[in-house]
């Protein structure tokens, strides 16, 4: 496998009124699997130091075909943790420039 990932995920939640701590809750149980997945070189949940109410989820990926197989394995996981949002996850994915 490469060194460094070529894909990082940034998925942003904006959790919905009193479900911000089953939100957390469930992302990081998510991303202990997420780790397991092949090309996953790692994945945590943070929260933002100046807007506290946003959690972000960072997944590094080895390349597309591993995003892909992250996306088609989780499906169903991820649209149990979007019903804890207020909106809809915002979703970015940075491409490694070397």
């Amino acid at each position: 496998m490469a060194e460094h990932a070529s894909i990082v995920r940034l998925t942003r939640f904006q959790p919905a009124s009193g479900k911000r701590d089953e939100l957390i809750r469930r992302l990081v149980d998510g991303a202990e699997g997420i780790r397991e997945l092949e090309g996953c070189f790692g994945a945590q949940i943070c929260t933002v130091r100046e807007n506290p109410d946003v959690i972000v989820a960072i997944s590094r990926w080895a390349s597309q075909a591993a995003v892909d197989n992250f996306l088609r394995t989780t499906e169903a996981q991820r649209a149990e943790v979007a019903k804890l949002t207020a909106t809809p996850p915002s979703v970015e994915h940075l491409i490694s420039a070397t």
